[in-house]
């Protein structure tokens, strides 16, 4: 699928809400399907290129019994790669992540599950390979913890370009507030810079050991 049919299909996306959960990008998510709705939403899928988004849930959600909570405009859109069913109805599918989209509106169409019209704004890589040369860095500075951070950080430096930030961020984003933020940053350098303070956090009660 190119971007301009990615872009088409997200204006009209099926959508799996959840509570505190994020599909980030490069990521894979399994899911337990045993809503009435959510088993037509699976069917639905399957039917046609299995593209779904997951939507995160605002808080109160709880509260909401008309059956259609608000939602956080962040999505991240996946393809459903493996389905078990079960004799009841009841399945398990894994999602994997095929890129993000923006919620701009709620479509009303007579199905059990909630369809929404997503925007993609073309990718923005400016500041990107700067962004990229100091989280390199960083990443070189892991690598001098331990044995173990070492075999790590050589793997990642490996990694190109994005692929070594969503790797990251998969480590190392662990609120959903911060997922939210990096799916729905509108730079790429704003997601390496979300990356980098998480990482740079991370390492500095070493760097402070070190200096005593």
């Amino acid at each position: 699928m190119d971007d301009v049919q990615y872009r088409e299909r997200c204006r009209q996306l099926p959508i799996f809400p959840l509570p505190r959960t994020v599909l980030l990008p490069n990521t894979s998510l399994t899911l337990h399907v045993f809503e009435p709705r959510y088993r037509a939403l699976v069917a639905h899928c399957l039917e046609r290129d299995g593209i779904l988004g997951i939507a995160t849930l605002k808080p109160g959600f709880e509260e909401d019994h008309g059956g259609s909570p608000a939602l956080f405009p962040e999505l991240g859109v996946g393809q459903i790669v493996g389905h078990q069913p079960y004799p009841d109805g009841r399945s398990n599918i894994v999602l994997r992540s095929i890129g993000s989209a923006h919620l701009e509106e709620e479509l009303q169409l007579d199905t059990p599950f909630r369809i929404v019209r997503g925007s993609v704004p073309p990718p923005n890589a400016s500041g990107l390979e700067a962004a990229l040369q100091g989280l390199r860095v960083l990443v070189l500075q892991l690598g001098g913890l331990s044995r173990d951070a070492s075999e790590e950080a050589r793997r990642l430096i490996q990694l190109d370009g994005m692929q070594l930030v969503d790797a990251l961020a998969k480590r190392l984003l662990e609120g959903v507030d911060e997922q939210r933020a990096y799916l729905g940053a509108a730079r790429l350098a704003d997601r390496v810079a979300l990356v980098q303070d998480r990482l740079a956090r991370f390492l500095l009660p070493s760097q402070i050991v070190g200096e005593a």
